[in-house]
């Protein structure tokens, strides 16, 4: 006989029958594609929102801008993310400890100088908005590819130079970085490196027509190092550390810098590059001194006050003197209105990224200038031991190294920004692109999230 069979089991208490939890399970795998497509854009449109920002420094008020806000606002989120990735930790922690050493030095500096506190929160949003922005960018590189990032924070700095009024060389103080930054987006979003080397050499023609020497260099040096890295090198060759890609940029930008002179004493670049060059060359006797003394300024006053000044320090008569006595042996006549009204009018400018950081933050500030050019530097020599430098990475990086050197903090604050969120490779990426040969992955494939 057959056994009986058994009775059926009841679901336990507060247990639905199994077809209602099929029905269930269906409306909620039903649901689910919806509700993922609708997080996806939310969270394509608040990565969106931060670059923008980013870019485009709309002020809230005394310097502090929306998208400094906005980084802050968002820390929680982004901290743990971009603290994954080389270099960054130290850069956010040195930041930290640079804007407290300006406002101290600002606080010690009230017996000797005028100060002001709203010039120190200035100053000290320009420097947070930096690298914390690129940390907002690290944290959304996941989300967006690099073109769609470097479009946003294009458009954001397009916006910005709409509000500036006419400028003596609308090009090289304007328009230049952000249409740099656009063409060289469109042409990645086109997945053509060959089409990026076109536009930076055609930025060359264009920056070298409109009086713009050192823009015309950058670009120039950016497209070589994308050429180099497109030969078939072997290993041996692309296995590069920072320092010999510190000599190869450093080899470059001589060639480029040595070029260019000579062209524009030839007068192949225009009457007006050709006389400007000859004054500078007669003057101090090279381009990069004659048309930068605010470099003596620089030296005058550290070795006048080696500590550094403070964030929210004006000048007095003693520290003007002890600068302008520097440019002086320049050949430069200081006496004049932008030596007392730009640079130290209403705050301290010596058109330097790290000659401001040291005077504005001391000697933390000039730590932290240190760390952001080796930074740079490594991060672009382990690209290019993957073969994955981007013109992008490579034109922001050039403007970057040569503005924290020869042009103002203020200036370079954004592109810094837009650079770091980039160039940066994850902790632990492959420091080699033989690395690949063995299965592991290069550095934009980790940090772009590809396997």
């Amino acid at each position: 006989m057959s056994a009986a069979p058994a009775p059926p089991r009841h679901p336990q208490a507060g247990t639905a029958p199994a077809g209602s939890q099929d029905r269930t399970q269906g409306r909620l795998q039903g649901r689910r594609p919806y509700q993922n497509l609708v997080l996806l854009w939310l969270a394509f449109a608040a990565a969106a929102v931060a670059v923008v920002n980013a870019g485009m420094r709309i002020e809230l008020g005394a310097g502090v801008t929306t998208g400094c806000v906005l980084a802050l606002a968002l820390l929680p989120l982004w901290l743990s993310t971009a603290g994954r990735y080389r270099h960054f930790p130290w850069l956010l922690g040195l930041t930290v400890a640079a804007v407290a050493s300006g406002i101290w030095l600002t606080a010690a500096s009230a017996a000797t100088y005028d100060i002001s506190w709203s010039l120190a929160v200035q100053n000290s949003a320009l420097l947070a908005a930096s690298v914390l922005g690129a940390g907002l960018i690290l944290w959304v590189r996941p989300v967006l590819s690099e073109w769609q990032i470097g479009l946003l924070f294009g458009l954001g700095l397009l916006a910005e130079a709409t509000t500036v009024p006419g400028l003596d060389n609308p090009w090289k103080y304007q328009w230049a970085m952000p249409v740099a930054i656009l063409a060289l987006a469109g042409a990645q979003a086109l997945h053509s490196r060959l089409l990026g080397i076109v536009a930076l050499f055609g930025l060359v023609v264009v920056s070298a027509a409109l009086d713009s020497r050192s823009l015309t260099g950058m670009f120039l040096v950016a497209g070589v190092i994308l050429v180099v890295q497109a030969l078939p090198l072997t290993d041996r060759i692309r296995r590069m550390g920072a320092v010999r890609m510190i000599l190869l940029v450093g080899a470059a930008g001589a060639a480029a810098y040595w070029s260019f002179t000579r062209l524009a004493l030839n007068g192949t670049l225009g009457l007006a590059t050709q006389l400007r060059t000859e004054e500078q060359v007669l003057r101090a006797g090279s381009v990069l001194l004659g048309g930068r003394p605010e470099m003596g300024a620089t030296a005058g006053l550290f070795l006048h006050r080696p500590e550094g000044f403070g964030s929210g320090t004006v000048l007095n008569p003693t520290g003007i003197t002890a600068a302008q006595e520097a440019m002086s042996r320049l050949n430069y006549d200081p006496d004049n209105g932008y030596v007392y009204n730009y640079m130290f009018g209403r705050s301290l400018e010596v058109h330097s990224g790290v000659g401001d950081l040291w005077a504005l933050f001391g000697l933390p500030g000039l730590l932290l200038a240190g760390l952001l050019v080796w930074a740079l530097v490594d991060s672009l020599a382990r690209q290019f031991s993957a073969r994955s430098v981007t013109p992008l990475q490579a034109a922001t990086l050039l403007f970057t190294l040569w503005t924290m050197f020869f042009g103002p903090l203020y200036t370079v604050a954004p592109i810094l920004t837009l650079c770091l969120g980039l160039i940066l490779v994850p902790q632990g990426a492959p420091r080699f692109l033989g690395a690949r040969r063995q299965g592991l992955p290069a550095p934009a494939d980790v940090a772009d999230g590809r396997p």
